[in-house]
């Protein structure tokens, strides 16, 4: 139909859809593929898609909806260019490991708080704040990892010890030092 454009919002907050939101989901996909990749000029494009919606029996988008929409996108693509780096040159100089779950949610957290600052229109990226989280981040992940080994080395300790009592009541119990070395590496998992 020529203007079965009636689905559902696909934008929050105010304003009606523009032409664009209306398509359908494929065209819309393939529009903003063109856009990116940039092989071919607006026109070109704009041309390519009018073509396609007139031969499903829609009604062509205009060249001022195009290019409103273009400008956005284009504006939307650096955003989202300058948050990226904004957020990986802050990650790339924190002393993270990127392996643990404190580490991944560190640079998860950093870039969120970037891409919130950057996509909700703030004029500044306040780094230092993010530097400051980040660094308290790092600080909790080291803290963490000396735990994490003061952990082990506890357990170790009691396995050992473990071990020794029970080397000893095989000894006392008149196992030979074959049986109750048996029972360490067997029971404890110690050799």
């Amino acid at each position: 139909m020529a203007d079965d454009r009636k689905q559902e919002s696909r934008r929050t907050g105010r304003g009606h859809l523009s032409t664009i939101d209306l398509l359908p989901d494929d065209i819309r996909i393939q529009i903003n593929d063109e856009l990116r990749e940039r092989r071919m000029t607006q026109m070109e494009i704009l041309d390519s898609i009018n073509s396609m919606l007139v031969a499903r029996g829609w009604s062509p988008i205009s060249k001022s909806a195009f290019n409103r929409y273009a400008l956005n996108f284009e504006e939307r693509v650096t955003k989202m260019r300058h948050a990226r780096e904004a957020a990986n040159a802050i990650v790339g100089k924190l002393d993270v490991d990127k392996n643990t779950d404190i580490g991944l949610a560190t640079t998860e957290l950093v870039k969120t708080a970037v891409f919130d600052r950057v996509f909700n229109d703030h004029d500044e990226l306040d780094v230092d704040a993010i530097n400051k989280l980040a660094l308290a981040m790092q600080r909790i992940e080291k803290a963490s990892a000396d735990n994490d080994k003061r952990v082990s080395e506890i357990r170790r300790r009691a396995i050992e010890e473990a071990a020794e009592e029970v080397e000893e009541t095989a000894r006392q119990m008149g196992q030979t030092a074959e049986q109750a070395q048996f029972w360490r590496e067997k029971v404890l998992g110690v050799r």
